[in-house]
């Protein structure tokens, strides 16, 4: 089971840095500071900083009164898979380990699961505003991906994919291999490339 809460986020079990990852995105999509979220929500800053950090597991009830002082909230949605935050959130994770390897599994891992999820899946899998990865080129690749799926489903996209930060300046490939090539152009998707990131079509097929 998964969790949906409105405002478009999404998120899987409410639990550790889970709970952690989907409350962050939540606080960031609204511009809010924590000290502002937490004056909303009538709790200490400290205690937004703790489940942000991970180091409090909160209860559903105590989540859901946060989240609503962001204007979102918890509802059950049954779809499988990886989420556009989650998915943000574990590549940032890995690209600060110096493992841009593991981050392109996991991108791929994103892909899939859109692939494998219907037209409604696929927007709710892909609701959420992500936070960055900390890195331009995988910011505009994930949103790529997310436009690609969501096109070859002719479903609705979120407000988050018009956000103009998350294309590049010039066109460059996805650095996630020592000798990764560039690929050509043509074997580019229009998602992709409209975002001037460069990632081989075949790339998305399911491994």
């Amino acid at each position: 089971m998964r969790y949906y809460f409105g405002s478009d986020i999404v998120a899987e079990e409410v639990q550790g840095m889970t709970a952690a990852t989907i409350l962050r995105a939540a606080r960031l999509d609204q511009g809010l500071a924590q000290t502002e979220l937490a004056r909303r929500a009538g709790t200490a800053q400290a205690d937004v900083s703790l489940i942000e950090r991970g180091h409090r597991v909160p209860t559903v009830d105590t989540l859901d009164r946060i989240l609503r002082s962001a204007g979102h909230r918890l509802i059950a949605v049954p779809v499988r898979g990886a989420t556009g935050v989650d998915t943000a959130a574990t590549i940032a994770d890995e690209l600060a380990e110096g493992r841009a390897d593991k981050a392109f599994r996991t991108f791929l891992s994103y892909s899939d699961s859109l692939a494998d999820s219907d037209p409604a899946g696929r927007v709710i899998l892909s609701a959420a505003a992500p936070a960055t990865t900390g890195d331009d080129a995988w910011d505009a690749a994930l949103a790529a991906v997310t436009e690609y799926w969501l096109d070859a489903a002719h479903a609705p996209k979120a407000e988050w994919l018009r956000d103009g930060s998350r294309t590049l300046a010039a066109p460059r490939p996805l650095d996630y291999a020592r000798h990764a090539v560039s690929p050509d152009p043509a074997d580019v998707p229009p998602q992709f490339l409209s975002r001037n990131i460069l990632v081989d079509e075949t790339t998305l097929a399911s491994v």
